[in-house]
Formats: structure tokens, C-alpha cells, sequence
């Protein structure tokens, strides 16, 4: 069968676009040809798939995200694939992953606290009005066969926004890849970062992601001015950090603030951390709470988090109301300074992640495929 891939930019970093490489796998494994549409490829295993770049307007934003629907729609239309699988909002798709939720949904979310002009800006935005335009055209789509939902957080959305039937959403959680993270090295990680940052015996908190305002870094950064415990705090992933390097400073905690830009041995912070701390404004599923749950770290994470669905309020973590709401962060962090607590909250967080790995979501992935291909 040709199948095929949409995602638009590939990048290492990214969660996305491990689960897209993983899944090229799989199908290739199962005899499948394998195309891809995109308008960046920088991976390996490039000789396993036929590649079709799309190209795309690089300004404006909303141009870009318009000239790359239209242009994998012409590819579809001539390629006349088997099943269309996209990780992207499009023009033409039979399987639609929701890996980012809602659009609008976000919005609502990122204009909380903002003043009535600021949210009228952002809806009149042409970016976020194509955005939206696409979203609304996908979900209301008399092809679109299949959606997965990362969450029944996200599904919810879905169905609540747009109207898609229940039946047609499938939630597949993401997986973690276990072997990433070799938990019997974490005394080495441990002294191995305390090297490397002149750590003592103070809280090691950290925090993975990019997108650095969408999820949270501004406002935990706020909180680490009310932690009362001595600290460091770990800002792991890309993102603009001026304007947060000099709110620390501001606040005085620039000293217990390190931001280690993107790295590619994230196990070493996982592993040689204390808490996981993301108060994220949305996230369907955030990939690295995921991975903290699965290194045994407790995290204080946001109601606007998929894997909240995880966690039981004071068992694997604490879920903040308010992520905006420093002082509520800072109060989660309080309750995980006790080290027994941590012990016991880790250990529960990694027994609530280790059903979710990579080999059950390429499993569950793979069926919804499958599915698909059997009604044509």
C-alpha cells in the first residue's frame, strides 16, 4: 500500500518527529511504501521513504501554512496514495494526529490575563484566522476517516468544538522509550551534574520543552522567587530566554536559574534531577512529563496537560489550577522538598507511565491505520 506522511518541518529535537520517524519504520517493516510530504527532511533513514518537498511561502506566517496545505494537496491528488496520515493541519487527509490539540483552544488559553485589546488582536491576527480556517475545514471534512486524539483531554475538545463523532476519534497516549533512560545510572547523572553546575544538596528542579511562554517558563520563573528552599532550576529546550534572563535577575534568583539551550542528553537531567516542574498554559500531551514520570521524577504540572490524566493529585505529582499562578507553583514545589515524598511520589509517576511505551503506541497507531485500509 502507498502510504503517506505529512509533517511539515522535521527537526532531532523534536517529539513529533521521533514518533513520524518510528512510525516510518514500522510501516516499512509491514511491506508498506512509504512517502513523505514535507518542506524540510533532515533525517536518517532516508533511503526508506520517497520523499516529496513541498514548498512554502516563508513569510508571512499564515502564507507559509496555506502554500504548504495547497501544495501537498496537488502532490495527493497526483500521487493518488493509499492513505493519507497527517501530523499537520491540511487541505486533504484520511488520518488526522491531533498531537497539538485545538487551535482555538490554545487561543483561549493564551490570551488568559491579557487585557480585551490584546485578545482582539490575536483573533484578528490573518495567522491565526488561517490557522483556525484550517482547522475548522479538516475536523468538518466528509473524508477525514480517523482522528487520534493524544488525550481524552483532546478529544474532548474535538468533539465539544467541532462536532466529530465519538466514534471516529481514537486516544492513543504517547509512549516513552524506557531504554532512553537508564535509571540504574542515575547516581553517576547526579554526580555528574553536580559537577558540572557546583550542585550541593539543594533542590534540582528542571523543566524540558521549547516554546518557553506556551508552556509556563515565565510563570516558573515568578514562583522560584518564592521558593523557600535553597534550589537550582533547570531550563532545558530552545527558546528566547533575554527577556526571562532578565526577569530573573529582577527577581533575584539569576544565580539559581541555568538555561542549558537544546540538548541531545536530556537523560543526564532527567536522571540527575529532584522534580519535574512544566505549568504548561496547554499541552494535549506533553512528551517530556511523560519522560520526567518515567525517570521517576514527581512533577507539578498544569490542569491544561493530557498527561495530568495520569496523575492523582499528591500521588504522582501536584496538578496547579492556575498555572499562571506563581505562587500556587511554588507552593507544589514546597510539598516535594521532603526527600521521602519525593521517593514515594517518584516511584508511583514511573508506575503510571511504564504501560505507555513506544511499542503500544505504534501498536494502537498502526490499528488505526489499518482500519482505514480495510474500507478502501
Amino acid at each position: 500500500m502507498k502510504v503517506a506522511l505529512i509533517r511539515q518541518k522535521y527537526t532531532p529535537f523534536g517529539g513529533a518527529e521521533r514518533y513520524m520517524v518510528r512510525l516510518i519504520e514500522e510501516l516499512v517493516a509491514l511491506g508498506h511504501e512509504v512517502h513523505v510530504l514535507a518542506s524540510s527532511w533532515d533525517a536518517e533513514g532516508g533511503e526508506k521513504i520517497r520523499l516529496h518537498p513541498v514548498s512554502v511561502a516563508r513569510k508571512p506566517g499564515w502564507l507559509k501554512s496555506l502554500t504548504f496545505s495547497l501544495g501537498c494537496k496537488r502532490i495527493i491528488e497526483r500521487e493518488r496514495f493509499d492513505v493519507v496520515f497527517s501530523l499537520e493541519r491540511t487541505l486533504r487527509q484520511d488520518i488526522y494526529r491531533a498531537g497539538d490539540g485545538c487551535h482555538r483552544i490554545w487561543l483561549r488559553r493564551k490570551n488568559l490575563g491579557r487585557g480585551w485589546l490584546a485578545r482582539l488582536a490575536t483573533y484578528l491576527s490573518p495567522f491565526q484566522l488561517a490557522y483556525m480556517a484550517l482547522e475548522r475545514r479538516l475536523y468538518t471534512d466528509p473524508a477525514l476517516a480517523a482522528v487520534i486524539a493524544n488525550s481524552e483531554m483532546g478529544k474532548r475538545e474535538i468533539v465539544e468544538l467541532y462536532g466529530v463523532p465519538e466514534e471516529k476519534i481514537r486516544v492513543v497516549y504517547n509512549g516513552v522509550d524506557a531504554a532512553s533512560f537508564p535509571l540504574q545510572r542515575r547516581e553517576e547523572y547526579r554526580a555528574r551534574l553536580a559537577e558540572a553546575y557546583g550542585l550541593g544538596e539543594e533542590l534540582r528542579i528542571l523543566y524540558v520543552g521549547s516554546g518557553f511562554k506556551r508552556k509556563g517558563v515565565p510563570a516558573l520563573i515568578e514562583a522560584a522567587a518564592k521558593i523557600t528552599v535553597p534550589f537550582k532550576l533547570f531550563i532545558v529546550g530552545k527558546g528566547r530566554t533575554g527577556a526571562l534572563m532578565r526577569r530573573a535577575q529582577r527577581l533575584g534568583v539569576a544565580q539559581q536559574v541555568v538555561f542549558t539551550g537544546p540538548v541531545r542528553d536530556v537523560e543526564r537531567f532527567y536522571l540527575g534531577c529532584d522534580i519535574f516542574a512544566f505549568p504548561t498554559l496547554y499541552d494535549p500531551f506533553s512528551n517530556a512529563t511523560l519522560e520526567a514520570m518515567a525517570c521517576g521524577l514527581p512533577v507539578v504540572t498544569s490542569r491544561y496537560n493530557g498527561v495530568a490524566e495520569l496523575i492523582r493529585d499528591g500521588e504522582q505529582g501536584v496538578v496547579l489550577r492556575d498555572p499562571l499562578d506563581a505562587g500556587e507553583i511554588a507552593a507544589a514545589v514546597a510539598q516535594l522538598a521532603d526527600p521521602l515524598r519525593r521517593l514515594r511520589m517518584g516511584a508511583a509517576a514511573a508506575e503510571a507511565a511504564a504501560p505507555l511505551t513506544m511499542q503500544r503506541n505504534s501498536r494502537e497507531t498502526l490499528e488505526v491505520i489499518g482500519e482505514v485500509l480495510e474500507k478502501r
